[in-house]
């Protein structure tokens, strides 16, 4: 191959990465987060347990080769595991809001920096996310450089709120009976008591990542996931099958879920892990908990930035039903800050209903 068609190849199937600042490059943030695909945490032909010592290798957004969202990397992309103070976790949830996080903070930067309003995209869950944005009065006077710092701090807090509310929204639609694939229920497993806790992961391991200067995106979250599986301290394989085993048919039954995992921290602000009881001799670790993401709340470099970011979930599933369970009267979208607390709540009454009235506790 000549010098010229060469480099020509390398910039088309090696694109640089941007490292001036935090974030995914132009090529990337090209494409929304590609396929992740999780399994339900009880026995099932997708459960795969990562063996002790796995390498999670490095983090990949997008993929050279573009095959179905999918193609080769050194990637570990999947897989379950329990950590001694997150609990059970699941890897393609981590990995999937990490992904969404910075596909959002890529494009409302963008957005703010060129004075945009809207930008949407679509999703395997049948759903069109929707971000509006609108400037306040005082945004025309900042200087260049304030407006600058400005714009980065605010795509980083509204990265980690899609992280979360838009990750969680897939388990809203899964509590209403949407699935992908005909045949293949997944109800049983909608707010699995790895579920949530993987999120609140994941976004703490974006937020990180989005705050490393001079760092190519995929390289700081490699980076900033194995330091955070670190602090909570992933056990081996073994030790995983005994958890699983105190729990069954306390927290997971044939096909399904017995308990569900709903603490978004709209209580105490904080996300909090389940732990297995007596799963280890001697004092009992402590769990990790996560805060929830607060947005643009409070004042940011002095200013009321407030309602300067909105996101939205239009839902187009097939089955009429679904829409009908989570559109609020009137609406075609829900937005998570307004909606959310409605609709989590309405499915705890519905979860202890049918599953009992200790379904949202770990142990009663």
């Amino acid at each position: 191959m000549k010098g010229s068609a060469l480099l020509l190849f390398l910039v088309l199937v090696c694109p640089p990465q941007r490292v001036a600042g935090g974030g995914l490059d132009a090529w990337q943030a090209e494409k929304p987060p590609r396929l992740r695909i999780a399994a339900s945490p009880y026995p099932n032909f997708l459960l795969e347990i990562l063996p002790t010592g796995v390498d999670f290798g490095e983090h990949v957004y997008r993929v050279k080769i573009d095959s179905l969202g999918m193609g080769p990397s050194s990637e570990t992309p999947r897989g379950h595991f329990y950590t001694r103070r997150g609990g059970f976790l699941d890897l393609a949830h981590i990995r999937r809001a990490i992904d969404m996080a910075g596909y959002v903070h890529y494009h409302v930067r963008d957005c703010l920096t060129r004075g945009g309003t809207h930008f949407s995209f679509e999703n395997i869950d049948r759903t069109t996310y929707h971000t509006d944005l609108s400037y306040p009065a005082f945004w025309d006077g900042l200087d260049a450089a304030t407006k600058t710092r400005l714009i980065d701090e605010i795509a980083i807090r509204v990265a980690e709120e899609a992280a979360i509310d838009f990750s969680n929204w897939r388990e809203i639609l899964t509590w209403y009976d949407f699935h992908n694939l005909p045949g293949m229920p997944e109800r049983g497993s909608a707010f699995s008591y790895e579920d949530l806790p993987s999120h609140a992961v994941g976004a703490a391991v974006a937020v990180r990542a989005l705050r490393l200067r001079g760092v190519p995106f995929d390289e700081a979250v490699t980076r900033e996931l194995d330091r955070e599986l670190e602090e909570l301290e992933v056990v081996p394989a073994e030790t995983y099958a005994r958890a699983m085993a105190l729990v069954a048919d306390r927290w997971w039954g044939k096909k399904t879920c017995l308990k569900r995992h709903l603490d978004t921290g709209l209580d105490d602000g904080f996300i909090n892990p389940w732990l297995v009881h007596g799963l280890e001799v001697g004092r009992p670790p402590v769990a990790k908990g996560y805060p929830a993401p607060r947005g643009l709340e409070g004042r940011l470099m002095g200013h009321d930035c407030r309602g300067m970011v909105v996101f939205s979930c239009e839902p187009r599933p097939g089955r009429n039903e679904v829409k009908e369970a989570v559109l609020p009267g009137g609406s075609r979208t829900v937005i998570p800050t307004r909606d959310y607390p409605l609709i989590l709540e309405r499915i705890a009454g519905q979860i202890r209903r049918e599953l009992g009235p200790h379904a949202l506790e770990p142990y009663p």
